[in-house]
């Protein structure tokens, strides 16, 4: 039950993430321009797709088809997360994370890091011993 609980939880949080980016693709767009890391129009291309990606990925997560491959986008995709805040935490740039929905204000560094860590570490017990035992 606990396992079914983290599948939704963890699947949900990339959803409503993506949902959230849908409805506003502009700000999302400068979102990803605060980072500083791509130029247009790689920058406006994943605004466009990422969300559908976080979407799918985070249904199949949820409902358990092609679970595997959901969990390895989500899990590499916080590791991108994760190495593009920290890049741009070492560069000195203000960002503003759109990850859930735009931000008016600059984002908290250690903040985004450990939101991301967590979701990181669910998303690996998930992929190690989300799976259901075999029934000998």
């Amino acid at each position: 039950m606990l396992r079914l609980l983290l599948h939704f939880f963890f699947g949900g949080v990339f959803v409503y993430a993506g949902i959230l980016k849908v409805a506003d693709p502009m700000s999302f767009l400068d979102d990803i321009r605060s980072f500083d890391l791509l130029g247009d129009p790689w920058a406006a291309w994943l605004a466009m797709g990422l969300p559908w990606l976080e979407i799918f990925a985070g249904l199949a997560v949820m409902c358990g088809l092609l679970r595997s491959g959901g969990l390895l986008i989500l899990n590499g995709s916080l590791l991108l997360f994760l190495a593009a805040i920290g890049l741009s935490w070492w560069r000195g740039i203000d960002i503003r994370c759109g990850c859930f929905g735009h931000a008016d204000a600059t984002s908290s560094y250690q903040d985004l890091l450990l939101r991301d860590v967590l979701l990181l570490v669910a998303g690996v017990v998930l992929a190690v011993f989300g799976k259901p035992k075999a029934n000998a």
